[in-house]
């Protein structure tokens, strides 16, 4: 089952109603008219990000190999949201690489410790 979709709106929701949070407790210090407007503008953006989010969708199923018909092939050529994507697995396929390669070098430490550990007791022996 594919949770990609449910993962993006999840982290869109999170950083959206974090900004909502600055928002509270302020009408002491806020004129309401202001705090109706900003109220309006987080909306605004918080559709639109959610409209990046079906794309990337999109974009992601593309990757796995699903077949996308002509209207979902047209949303994500008039977004111009893939070269953004390409980039963000770029970076995230580097950052999976180097935790491999810290893995691998923890392993060969902890390697050379044992052979050094043995080799020393057999000296003693």
């Amino acid at each position: 089952m594919e949770f990609k979709q449910n993962e993006l709106i999840n982290d869109t929701l999170d950083v959206h109603f974090g900004t909502w949070s600055h928002t509270l407790n302020t009408a002491d210090f806020v004129p309401a008219k202001y705090l109706d407007k900003i109220d309006k503008y987080i909306f605004k953006l918080l559709k639109k990000k959610l409209k990046e989010t079906e794309i990337f969708y999109l974009l992601h199923l593309q990757e796995l190999g699903y077949k996308l018909g002509l209207f979902e092939k047209l949303r994500v050529a008039f977004s111009g949201l893939k070269p953004l994507y390409c980039g963000e697995k770029l970076v995230e396929n580097m950052e999976n690489e180097i935790s491999n390669l810290r893995e691998e070098l923890e392993k060969c430490k902890k390697s050379k410790r044992k052979k050094k550990t043995n080799s020393s007791s057999d000296e003693n022996n």
